[in-house]
């Protein structure tokens, strides 16, 4: 046999889970069936208790894979496509179910052959490298196993490697896969080391803390300052106890928050990834695990609930416990529902308030909590229509993950503007309220309010029109500089009208 043949024809394996795709198809199935739905739940947890077999078998034939959304790396791709130039044959092995197995081989086309699970054998390990073995015909060209190798020619694998060449190359990414890799000619690996001296390395393995810390999405946080509003508008800015006390609620509220952020992510990884923006999300692009960000998940909720409980009290408890079921309903289920989605979001905003002013045990005035449902409803309606005029989809089309059409863009437009000049009016209200209590020095001065409110509402929604708000008109305030004088504006005329006494001055120029 001569040798460049024996090079030509070395077949190259390619592993599927987090190598070819930088994800595992068998544990987005599994969160996709589990939020079908109760009955769909019930029926993963009984195919559990029958083995790995049992469940990639359930799972490919009611959550079965769609190809084309999946996260592929380039780099894997572009090794498969050198090694088709050199046509070498390329197998796709892995210990994904046979159904998915094939329905990515058909999709990318360029492979020969597809190893993979069926309802009774798990092909993983040893197991993947015995049925390789079977389908390239032994361990080396020659037929000669590695232990005869090793024990003949001690001292000079290097030598052997280039004369007899092993079988195949094998592409993979996990420590089960150590036994395929000592048995390749080359073992191309994928985020971990194999200890071998034969390794190349594709990719390296990702910062998991950082990546982590990305999918929590911090810059989100900034929304739950809201909890500090009670503080502000009790006069108890300056109280070292209600500081903390507000403080820790604004943790415990992010920890929860980051929480939901995760499992939000996990449903939404197909529609995520059908987005420009979003499928670079560590989930979406299968640069985090599912089961990490499931562990993080519960940790985080587990830790906000709990903490709110001893540090805030029983009330303090039942507010994060109501914005932690009310956002995992929205993730669940309400984000698709049309008008409820942004009912929701306006919902949650205020909840926020009551929690801030539940931490430091004050009342929170009802003009004020109004004013937040009409102000956020209006920003809920203009995140659904920056969507809806960006989406290519067509006009009928149901945008994805959500219960509108292009049909409903003006109908959206029309009420968010319409939230949003209620929400002035309610400010209104507020000052007059005010006025009539103890609660601020000059409380005249509120009645400044609805103009800088009125401005920047009237702005946000046109330059949501003009295409220049992103997804998250909050995210948008956060980074826009006018948005920022604006809200210094506001702030200066609440911490006025609370700690400055200037009604002598007010009644000299007719304002009472």
């Amino acid at each position: 046999m001569r040798y460049d043949n024996i090079v030509a024809n070395v077949p190259l394996v390619v592993d599927l889970d987090h190598t070819l795709i930088a994800g595992d198809i068998a544990m987005e199935s599994l969160v996709r069936q589990a939020t079908r739905g109760l009955r769909a739940f019930l029926g993963v947890l009984w195919c559990l208790l029958r083995g790995p077999a049992a469940v990639k078998c359930h799972l490919a034939r009611h959550a079965p894979v769609d190809p084309a959304r999946l996260a592929y790396r380039p780099e894997v791709l572009a090794l498969i496509a050198e090694a088709r130039a050199e046509r070498r044959p390329v197998i796709l092995a892995s210990a994904a179910h046979w159904r998915n197995a094939r329905a990515v081989a058909r999709h990318l086309g360029g492979f020969d052959q597809v190893i993979a699970s069926s309802a009774r054998n798990n092909v993983k390990g040893r197991a993947k490298l015995a049925a390789i073995n079977a389908a390239v015909g032994g361990n080396t060209l020659d037929t000669m196993d590695e232990a005869a190798m090793q024990s003949r020619f001690t001292g000079l694998r290097p030598l052997v490697d280039g004369i007899y060449g092993y079988a195949f190359d094998y592409v993979g990414d996990a420590a089960a896969d150590r036994p395929i890799w000592q048995a390749a000619r080359t073992a191309y690996t994928v985020g971990v080391a194999t200890d071998t001296a034969h390794e190349t390395r594709l990719a390296p393995r990702p910062n998991l803390a950082r990546t982590l810390l990305r999918a929590a999405r911090p810059h989100q946080w900034a929304k739950n300052a809201l909890v500090l509003v009670p503080l502000v508008s009790s006069g108890l800015l300056l109280n070292i106890g209600a500081i903390g006390r507000s403080l820790a609620a604004f943790a415990f509220l992010s920890l929860i928050a980051s929480s939901v952020y995760l499992l939000n992510d996990l449903v939404d990884i197909d529609s995520d990834r059908l987005h420009p923006k979003k499928s670079k999300r560590p989930l979406a692009s299968g640069a985090m695990p599912i089961p990490v960000a499931v562990m993080a998940a519960v940790l985080g909720a587990g830790v906000g609930l709990a903490g709110s409980w001893f540090v805030l009290g029983p009330i303090g408890f039942a507010t994060m416990a109501t914005y932690f079921a009310l956002t995992v309903a929205y993730s669940l289920r309400l984000k698709s529902a049309m008008i409820a989605d942004v009912l929701t979001l306006a919902c949650l905003y205020t909840i926020r308030i009551i929690a801030g002013a539940a931490a430091i045990a004050v009342p929170v005035s009802f003009w004020l909590l109004l004013f937040s449902v009409f102000f956020f409803l209006s920003l809920g309606y203009l995140k659904r229509y920056v969507e809806l005029s960006t989406s290519p989809r067509e006009d009928h089309q149901l945008l994805s993950g959500r219960g509108y059409t292009g049909l409903d863009t003006d109908i959206v437009a029309i009420s968010g503007i319409a939230a949003a000049m209620v929400s002035v009016l309610t400010m209104v209200m507020f000052a007059e309220a005010m006025a009539k209590t103890q609660s601020y020095g000059t409380p005249q001065l509120l009645w400044l309010l609805p103009l800088p409110l009125l401005y920047w509402l009237n702005r946000i929604w046109l330059m949501g029109r003009r295409g220049h708000v992103d997804s998250d008109p909050v995210a948008f305030a956060l980074t826009d500089r006018k948005s920022i004088v604006v809200g210094g504006i506001i702030g200066i005329i609440l911490l006025v009208a609370k700690f400055a006494v200037l009604a002598p001055a007010m009644g000299a120029i007719g304002i009472s």
